[in-house]
């Protein structure tokens, strides 16, 4: 009896791990998942500067609503709510700008390299405007990649430059997340 109680209490032990993961995981992923893809564009182009500030603000209070579902369907808690909204946006963002980036040709790998972005990497905050020597590790990132920056349109420019905000705020709030 009391082995099996054991080698119960052992295998309840051992997929806790992974069923905690799996909550985190939705968690992180239940705004990108509830939002619909014509939704996620469009947050996508206004965070590049794209629309109206009314329009700009009807998105935002539209992912608002999704982001409380999420807090309410994960428990996640009032006190997160800012944080988890900013990191849903910048997380949305940044999916769509990664793949808009690519129409033009241009992997965001360099962005990445350049900046330290990614999990346990230093990620600095970009939430105010970019140094000239950031943008210069970019740009210089982008050559020892072989691109030819000089055949790179402003536009995809521009959109790099919102990637790189993106990618700061998604990493430096979900970092701020209890979970």
């Amino acid at each position: 009896m009391i082995r099996t109680l054991m080698a119960g209490a052992a295998l309840a032990l051992a997929s806790a791990p992974g069923a905690v993961l799996a909550q985190e995981g939705a968690k992180f992923d239940c705004a990108v998942s509830a939002a619909p893809s014509d939704f996620k564009a469009k947050i996508g182009l206004a965070m590049t500067g794209e629309g109206d500030e009314a329009t700009r603000d009807a998105l935002f209070a539209q992912l608002g609503t999704i982001v409380d579902g999420c807090l309410s369907r994960h428990a996640i808690g009032e006190a997160n709510k800012g944080n988890y909204f900013d990191y849903s946006l910048a997380r949305i963002s940044r999916e769509w700008l990664i793949g808009d980036i690519a129409k033009a040709g241009l992997s965001v790998a360099p962005v990445d390299k350049a900046m330290d972005f990614g999990a346990g990497k230093a990620n600095p905050d970009l939430t105010d405007e970019m140094s000239e020597d950031q943008i210069s590790l970019i740009v210089q990132a982008y050559i020892a990649s072989g691109v030819d920056i000089a055949k790179i349109d402003q536009n995809v420019w521009e959109k790099v430059g919102a990637y790189a905000a993106a990618t700061s705020i998604y990493w430096n709030k979900r970092q701020t997340l209890p979970f």
